[in-house]
Parts: C-alpha cells; sequence; structure tokens
C-alpha cells in the first residue's frame, strides 16, 4: 500500500520540501536521527524490503566514508585525538563528520520516499501548466532511468544465456544495445508527439487531482509543524568545542514537532493499513 499518493500532489511537494529543508539546513544530530528512522520507516512500509537494505547498506558506506575523511581535511576544534603527518585529528570534526554523513544519508532516503510517491503523472500535473516543456523532460526521464536498467539487465541475461560468458563484454555490449534501442525509442516517440500535433497549439490539461478538506487538513498540519520546528529550534555548535542548548520546554517543543512531521508518512500508512485490515475482517 501507498496511501499517500492519495493526496494533491502539491501538497505532497510541500510535505517534502519541509522536511528537506529541516534536514539540510539543520546540523542537529537529534532532528537529523529523527527524520532519517522516520523516512527508513516508510520505505520499510511502502517498497521492497530488499531494496531499503540495500539503499541502508549504500547510505551507512557514505556516513562512514565521510566520518573518517572529515578529520583529514577539517582540523579544527580543541580535543586532539592523535597526530596524522603533523596534522591533528579532532574529536570535535569527527563528530561534525558524523553529522554531515548523516545530513546527506538522509537526504537520500528522503529522495527516495519521494520517487516512491511522485510518477510522470504528478509531475505532469506539477509543472504542467507552467512549463509544459520542463515536466515532459522530468516525466520521460523519470521513466527513462528505471526502464533502461531493466532493459540493460534483460538484454545481460540473454547475453549470458547464448554462452557470452565474459564478463565485460558481456556489459559493453548489453550497454552498447540498450543505448541504441533507447535511441530508436526517442525518434519513435518524437515522431509520435508530432504527428499528434504536439506543440501546434495551446496545450489542453486535465488532472484527476482536486483539492479536498484532507488536503488542506494535511498542509495545515504540516505547515504548523515546521513553523514550530524552526522557531523552537535548538542550536548545536562543533567548533572549537562541542556544545548544544540546554534540554527545556522550548526545545522539547521544536523537536517534538519535527518528530511528528517526519513520521506523518509513517503513521498515516500504518493507520490506513490497520484500518484496511479492520474492514477486511468485518467481510
Amino acid at each position: 500500500m501507498n496511501t499517500l499518493k492519495n493526496f494533491n500532489p502539491v501538497v505532497l511537494l510541500l510535505y517534502f520540501v519541509y522536511v528537506l529543508f529541516i534536514s539540510i539546513f539543520s546540523f542537529n544530530p537529534i532532528l537529523l536521527a529523527s527524520g532519517m528512522l522516520g523516512a527508513v520507516l516508510y520505505c520499510l512500509v511502502v517498497s521492497d524490503k530488499r531494496s531499503v537494505i540495500k539503499s541502508l547498506s549504500a547510505c551507512i558506506v557514505i556516513l562512514l566514508a565521510v566520518t573518517v575523511t572529515n578529520p583529514l581535511f577539517s582540523h579544527n576544534g580543541k580535543t586532539v585525538l592523535f597526530f596524522i603527518n603533523d596534522n591533528r585529528v579532532t574529536l570535535e570534526s569527527l563528530i561534525y563528520g558524523a553529522v554531515l554523513g548523516l545530513c546527506i544519508t538522509e537526504v537520500i532516503i528522503w529522495f527516495k520516499c519521494f520517487n516512491l510517491v511522485f510518477d510522470s503523472e504528478r509531475f505532469i500535473f506539477l509543472f504542467g501548466k507552467i512549463s509544459p516543456k520542463l515536466a515532459l523532460v522530468l516525466s520521460m526521464t523519470l521513466r527513462f532511468v528505471p526502464s533502461f536498467i531493466k532493459s540493460f539487465r534483460e538484454i545481460n541475461r540473454t547475453q549470458k544465456l547464448i554462452g557470452n560468458s565474459r564478463r565485460l563484454k558481456r556489459y559493453l555490449n548489453s550497454f552498447s544495445a540498450v543505448v541504441t534501442q533507447s535511441m530508436e525509442n526517442s525518434i519513435i516517440t518524437s515522431d509520435s508527439m508530432n504527428s499528434r500535433g504536439y506543440g501546434a497549439k495551446k496545450r489542453t490539461f486535465y488532472s484527476r487531482f482536486r483539492f479536498t478538506l484532507s488536503d488542506a487538513l494535511f498542509l495545515i498540519i504540516s505547515t504548523t509543524l515546521l513553523a514550530l520546528s524552526v522557531i523552537f529550534k535548538s542550536d548545536f555548535t562543533y567548533y572549537p568545542g562541542f556544545t548544544f542548548s540546554e534540554i527545556n520546554a522550548v526545545s522539547v517543543t521544536g523537536y517534538l514537532s519535527f518528530i511528528v512531521l517526519a513520521f506523518i508518512p509513517f503513521i498515516y500508512e500504518l493507520k490506513e493499513g490497520i484500518r484496511w485490515k479492520y474492514l477486511i475482517s468485518k467481510i
């Protein structure tokens, strides 16, 4: 199930902008960890578990790489752990690298959530009236990447079955075949669009998406939570020493607001899943 798609694309786009805004511009490890957990739980509910595990494995590698490499380039901080070629490695730069890696991985997971919700139809709805060409390019790009990967795997599997055992040669042949196929499909698509009169006159527009009361409530709640997260934010400083704001009612309000904001998709999917099972049990 992916019932989050029932909301208006404009509302969903604003929600992801809200979450990414906090994730990118806030270096608060508590907020970053909360956002990461909310995104992972949502992916686990609506996506293939194997795909989520693969993405998390890649994110862990990125997190460790950024954590380890940051002290090699940044030598700020007052707590010296050891020296490498007369360059000091500090605890503060190590912590900052871990937080920076967490920020990068969280953004990656949230974009994975974004791809689970938005398809070409929603992109055309969002940008079709503003820039039809941009909407078309974005929708075709979103379709092209998974289609390219799927075709590559099928051709590579066929190459292997017909006896092409040399991996590098098989990959090169498969890649060449997929590129040729993609170019032919682009020409066919272009001819089809020209024959149907695309761009010849003002484009008509149809959309099945409507702005409902549920969309309004979702937008009001998410905007309120974002405002509370920004107003009652807590500051973390890493240089020259690691310090953070004291835990009080103000900071707790900010933390709880963003935690609820980050967990909205997971909570909604969980609620709809329980509701669906309850309705099934009544049949």
